[in-house]
């Protein structure tokens, strides 16, 4: 299992323990359907956007694997840890799609797709590689366990979600049909005020830029973005980029690819990094 011994996990480690309970003394929900948003959304909770759950970082060959990961978060309430292999970007589209096919039943319920029109839809070709790319995604979906407090009840209990990312996923050869779902409980993580609603095609425009692709989701999670650092968004994205001043170029070449997509859909995004190395972002929100 990989360790991370920066001074951002480390405070993450201690702030998680501060705030997370043991399961047993989470709060009581209800699988309640997991949102309305419209056919070009796709709803994603807050705490994931803002994380490194889904690494800015580009995918190696050799995934490391973590055990109770405490990650850095961006609201000081919250708290979130993983058990698994390293994630990226390209795997929070599948999740992405998988909850948007999910989100107009109660949560728990699974959901069939043909694999085809599933993979068309992230518009990628259907060829065999394709195929076993997509099995893999979700076997790791499903193997990874996630630990998210939101914040508490009335009682002291955690409201959030322990469990799986996906519930195991079954395949049909003879139909290509997919059959999946996500558990139950994870619906909590979808409360109106803890996700939120991205622009599907924006995001799919950004490619492989996946530091575009986080700095897409996590400034879509705020109305009305506070300025951050660059250093403070190096961590959270979870970025592999070590040196401060590669990261700052690679965050210019994003927010302005950013810029040019959304102008494609007359969206309005505006950014600058100030001298005190501050990132600064308005833009038009999703929700």
């Amino acid at each position: 299992m990989a360790k991370d011994d920066s001074k951002a996990a480390a405070a993450a480690r201690t702030r998680f323990h501060e705030l997370a309970d043991e399961a047993q003394d989470f709060a009581p929900t209800t699988s309640e359907p997991l949102g309305s948003w419209a056919d070009d959304q796709r709803g994603c909770p807050n705490v994931v956007l803002r994380s490194a759950l889904f690494t800015a970082g580009k995918p190696t060959k050799v995934r490391k694997l973590f055990r109770e990961r405490a990650l850095p978060a961006a609201i000081g309430t919250h708290a979130i840890a993983y058990t698994g292999a390293q994630l990226y970007q390209h795997e929070l589209d599948v999740w992405l799609e998988i909850v948007h096919r999910c989100r107009q039943q109660p949560a728990g319920v699974h959901t069939s797709f043909h694999v085809h029109g599933f993979l068309r839809t992230l518009r990628r070709s259907v060829g065999n590689k394709d195929h076993k790319q997509l099995h893999g995604t979700l076997d790791l979906l499903h193997a990874t366990s996630i630990h998210v407090v939101l914040r508490r009840d009335e009682r002291g209990r955690a409201v959030g979600y322990r469990g799986h990312l996906i519930e195991e996923s079954r395949y049909n050869d003879a139909t290509h049909q997919w059959e999946v779902g996500v558990h139950g409980e994870i619906a909590e993580l979808f409360a109106p005020t803890s996700h939120t609603w991205l622009h599907f095609d924006a995001r799919l425009d950004l490619g492989k830029n996946y530091l575009a692709k986080w700095c897409h989701g996590y400034f879509s999670s705020h109305r009305k973005p506070f300025p951050i650092s660059v250093q403070r968004l190096r961590e959270l994205s979870g970025s592999d980029t070590a040196r401060p001043r590669r990261f700052r170029e690679a965050l210019r070449a994003a927010l302005h690819q950013i810029q040019s997509v959304e102008r494609t859909y007359r969206r309005h995004f505006k950014w600058r990094i100030d001298d005190d190395d501050l990132v600064h972002v308005v833009h038009e929100s999703g929700n």
